[in-house]
C-alpha cells in the first residue's frame, strides 16, 4: 500500500514538472552561465579563442522516464574578434519523446567602447524530434496513435540574440524556436509529438572585486515560453584566484503573466543547485553541478547531475581566465 502511494506521488509530482518541463520544452542546463552558446548565438565567438565544450545531465535521478541531455559546443573569433562562428549540437530525452537539434550560428561583433562589446546572433539548423510508441505501456492495442511504432520528423529552425558585455557586466536577449508556429504539426505523423514552442531567454550579471584573489559574481536568468510558469534562475558565484568557480542557484518559477495554461502553486516548482567549475592544466576546464529538488519530487528522486568538460586550444601556460572574460 505505502509502495503504491508513493507511485501516486511520484505521477503526479511529474506532471506537476511537466508543465515546466514540456513547457519550457528547450532543454534545461544548470551549468548554462558556462554553456552560453546553448541559449545565445550572439555568443559565438565572444572568448575570443577556439574552444570545444561538451556537457551531460541526467534530470531526477532514480526516476523513470526523467530527462537526460548533452550538449557538443564548437566556437571561435575570425575576423579580428569581429566575427564569431559556431556550431551548437543538443539532444534531449524526456519519457518516450526525443530531440536533437544542431545549429550553425554566426555573431557580429562591434566595439561600442574600449572594453565594451556588442553582437548580434543568428543560428540556423534542424531539428529532428521523435516519438518512441514502441517502448508505452498502453491497454488498447488497435489505439492507432500507438501501432506507427517509432515516429520521427524533421525540421529546419532559426534562432536568434543580442549579448552586450564589458570587463564588469553582461547581459544578453535571445530567442529560439523561431519556425515553431510555421510547420503543421497536426498530421498523423507527428500529432504525438509536442512541436517547440518559442522560448525567450533574458540574463545578466555583474562582477564584483573583493581583492586581487576574490571576486564575485551575481547573475540571474529568465527563461519563458509565454505557456508554462516563467522560470527564474538566481546565481551568485565566486571566482578564486581565477582558476575555480564555486557557487549557488536558485531556480523557482514565477507568474509574471496572466496564463491559462498555468495549473497549480508555481512557487512549488523550485531547486537548489550547487556548482564548482576547475580551470585544470593547459587549456582544459571541467564543471560539476547537482540540483537538489524543492518541489513534489523531492525525496523520490536522488537530484540531478550536471558534468561538463570544455577544452580552449593553443593554450600553452597553465590556464586562467582570459580577462576580461568573466562571463
Amino acid at each position: 500500500m505505502i509502495r503504491v502511494k508513493k507511485s501516486i506521488i511520484v505521477c503526479f509530482a511529474l506532471l506537476a514538472s511537466a508543465f515546466v518541463a514540456f513547457g519550457q520544452q528547450d532543454a534545461q542546463f544548470s551549468q548554462y552561465m558556462f554553456n552560453t552558446l546553448v541559449i545565445n548565438p550572439a555568443y559565438a565567438g565572444y572568448k575570443g579563442t577556439l574552444n570545444l565544450s561538451a556537457l551531460h545531465r541526467s534530470q531526477w535521478i532514480g526516476v523513470n522516464g526523467a530527462p537526460e541531455t548533452q550538449s557538443l559546443v564548437l566556437d571561435g573569433s575570425f575576423a579580428n574578434d569581429k566575427l564569431g562562428l559556431a556550431l551548437t549540437i543538443v539532444n534531449d530525452n524526456i519519457g518516450l519523446q526525443g530531440q536533437t537539434n544542431a545549429y550553425f550560428n554566426y555573431a557580429y561583433k562591434i566595439k561600442t567602447s574600449e572594453e565594451g562589446t556588442l553582437a548580434f546572433g543568428l543560428g540556423v539548423g534542424l531539428g529532428q524530434v521523435s516519438m518512441n510508441n514502441g517502448g508505452a505501456n498502453f491497454n488498447d492495442p488497435s489505439d492507432p496513435n500507438f501501432n506507427g511504432g517509432r515516429l520521427s520528423f524533421i525540421a529546419p529552425d532559426a534562432r536568434a540574440g543580442v549579448h552586450y558585455s564589458n570587463d564588469k557586466f553582461y547581459a544578453g536577449f535571445s530567442a529560439t524556436n523561431l519556425f515553431s508556429r510555421v510547420f503543421d504539426y497536426s498530421t498523423d505523423t507527428k500529432n504525438l509529438i509536442i512541436n517547440q514552442g518559442q522560448h525567450f531567454f533574458l540574463t545578466a550579471g555583474y562582477l564584483i572585486d573583493v581583492n586581487d584573489f576574490l571576486k564575485f559574481k551575481p547573475s540571474f536568468l529568465i527563461r519563458e515560453d509565454t505557456k508554462g510558469p516563467t522560470s527564474l534562475d538566481i546565481n551568485n558565484f565566486f571566482l578564486l584566484g581565477e582558476k575555480v568557480w564555486i557557487g549557488a542557484s536558485y531556480r523557482t518559477a514565477v507568474n509574471l503573466f496572466n496564463k491559462n495554461s498555468t495549473i497549480g502553486d508555481v512557487r512549488n516548482r523550485n531547486a537548489l543547485i550547487g556548482l564548482l567549475e576547475v580551470y585544470a592544466g593547459k587549456g582544459f576546464r571541467l564543471g560539476y553541478s547537482y540540483d537538489q529538488s524543492l518541489s513534489g519530487l523531492q525525496g523520490f528522486d536522488n537530484g540531478s547531475h550536471e558534468i561538463s568538460l570544455g577544452y580552449t586550444f593553443g593554450s600553452k601556460k597553465d590556464y586562467r581566465i582570459l580577462s576580461p572574460r568573466y562571463f
